[in-house]
């Protein structure tokens, strides 16, 4: 069923597709992906201080 189960990013290439960053290897470029290209970003309140 895929209940717990994530699917992974699928690289083939050395350059991001966000970003058009050229990489070393294909798993570089998947890291750089999850760190630099979040799908959800953080959100900071300058008001109340709430931080997500």
């Amino acid at each position: 069923m895929g209940l717990f189960s994530r699917k992974k990013q699928v690289v083939i290439s050395n350059i991001c597709p966000v970003c058009k960053m050229k990489f070393d290897d294909p798993e570089r470029t998947l890291k750089h992906i999850t760190k630099a290209h979040p799908k959800k970003k953080k959100f900071n309140c300058d008001t109340c201080g709430f931080n997500n």
